[in-house]
């Protein structure tokens, strides 16, 4: 199959698979959030199926090497219990590891891991290569606060803020720049993508999200919920 670029399309299929079909050094950053929940009923057995999802990020970070540019970044929501298979998978790739920062929810379930609550989730930054680190928009603190539910449900189980994806996003592309997202879930990075004025492309496997992101994606300027980054601005 012919390689091409697909802007400003939600795609349905599997991440690697499409990106295979994606023209290379295409995107000039990637923010995904895999999925990273290893059993989904938290019992004896496991699920075979999701266990699969997690280990794609192999793969899919060595797809996002290949169509991102040299240089760029990739953002990646992730889970500090299972944080070595992120950082393992994107260095094998050939992924930089730059920093992290902190998804804190204030609001939300909690469970008791190792004598600590857990309320916190990982957001990794991998640069493509080396080179220049280009960052623009705002600066703001590395920690974010979700401290209430968000006012619009696309019922994903992992939909993060608009409003953090929106700072991020900001801070590492412009408008005409391009991002993918090979998890794209309900859509938010897509969705905030276009608001922002910045390419986007968006894989998932679950064709229901698909058509509730496409949805998303032509409502953004109805259903999009601006918020304050709660004392993290500078």
């Amino acid at each position: 199959m012919s390689k091409g670029k697909k802007l400003n399309e939600i795609i349905h299929g599997d991440s690697v698979e499409v990106m295979r079909t994606l023209t290379e050094k295409t995107y000039d950053c990637c923010l995904t959030d895999p999925p990273y929940k290893l059993s989904q009923k938290y019992t004896t057995s496991t699920d075979s199926d999701n266990i699969m999802a997690v280990a794609s990020i192999y793969n899919v970070a060595i797809e996002l090497k290949r169509v991102v540019k040299d240089g760029g970044l990739c953002v990646v929501f992730y889970d500090n219990r299972i944080l070595p298979m992120a950082l393992d998978a994107y260095k094998k790739a050939g992924w930089k590891y730059i920093r992290c920062l902190t998804l804190y929810r204030r609001y939300g379930s909690a469970f008791n891991m190792c004598g600590w609550m857990s309320t916190s989730d990982i957001i990794l930054i991998f640069q493509n290569g080396e080179g220049k680190l280009n960052f623009y928009g705002k600066c703001s603190h590395d920690v974010y606060i979700k401290d209430k539910m968000e006012k619009v449900s696309y019922g994903h189980p992992a939909q993060k803020p608009e409003w953090i994806v929106e700072d991020i996003l900001q801070r590492i592309a412009q408008p005409n720049m391009a991002v993918i997202d090979p998890y794209s879930g309900s859509g938010t990075t897509c969705a905030v993508a276009k608001k922002l004025g910045i390419n986007y492309t968006g894989i998932e496997q679950e064709l229901e999200f698909v058509e509730i992101s496409k949805k998303r994606v032509g409502d953004f300027n109805k259903n999009f919920e601006p918020q304050t980054l709660f004392g993290n601005e500078m």
